[in-house]
């Protein structure tokens, strides 16, 4: 297909923002502790901080706040959500959350014991926190490469088969409930991916059998790998 010269769509609606002087930029990054999660948004310009929810809704997502059924129970829109995790995942039950911040939480008390180990690549800061609330220990198993900001390699986001395999031989896969493989890490300098091949190998590590049947997701970019037992 043609890529097309200009964007596809047209912007309907437009938010109005204020340019910052250098020196009210750098009183609001004093006053914030050097924390931009302390920065009031009217002082930021420019806002990098998140992907999350940043961008303009379609005509078709505003219509659908009108037409939506927001009955307190029994709500059509809810069933056409479940009838679509079931025709993607296969998935018979569903448990809406807020966010992917709210399912990892609810699935780290689920499936965490105290004094358990859970691997992953690399980490995203709330991920290790409802792992690490849980009772868990989060331990970096990404490859080397993710750590060196200057290195070239494609995939900076993969696992290390070596790092893990150590991991699950010194703790044992009872202590492992699952493995937190990120397929797009944030802290190895944006959204590193992984390819297929890190990805296949977790899996047969692991045992978990068919690769289509081992992922339980999250959120965009997330999944975890149960080990077999």
């Amino acid at each position: 297909m043609t890529r097309s010269w200009a964007e596809p769509w047209k912007i309907k609606m437009v938010e109005p923002i204020s340019m910052t002087s250098p020196e009210e930029r750098q009183r609001a990054i004093t006053e914030a502790g050097y924390n931009t999660f302390l920065l009031r948004s009217d002082d930021v310009y420019i806002d990098l901080l998140t992907d999350s929810g940043t961008s303009a809704m379609s005509d078709r997502q505003w219509s659908a706040l009108m037409l939506g059924d927001e009955s307190y129970a029994g709500s059509r829109s809810f069933y056409k959500l479940v009838d679509a995790v079931r025709s993607v995942y296969g998935y018979e039950e569903l448990v809406p959350t807020h966010q992917g911040r709210g399912a990892e939480h609810l699935l780290s008390q689920i499936l965490i014991k105290p004094g358990d180990i859970v691997p992953g690549n690399m980490y995203f800061t709330t991920t290790r926190f409802h792992q690490e609330l849980a009772g868990g220990t989060f331990v970096d198993v990404i490859i080397d490469e993710a750590h060196h900001p200057e290195a070239e390699h494609p995939f900076k986001g993969n696992i290390d088969l070596d790092k893990l395999k150590a991991v699950v031989d010194e703790v044992g896969a009872d202590r492992v409930p699952y493995v937190s493989f990120e397929t797009n890490v944030n802290m190895a300098g944006g959204a590193a991916g992984v390819d297929g091949q890190p990805s296949t190998g977790v899996r047969v590590l692991l045992g978990t059998g068919d690769p289509g049947d081992a992922g339980r997701h999250q959120g965009p970019g997330e999944c975890l790998l149960h080990t077999a037992t």
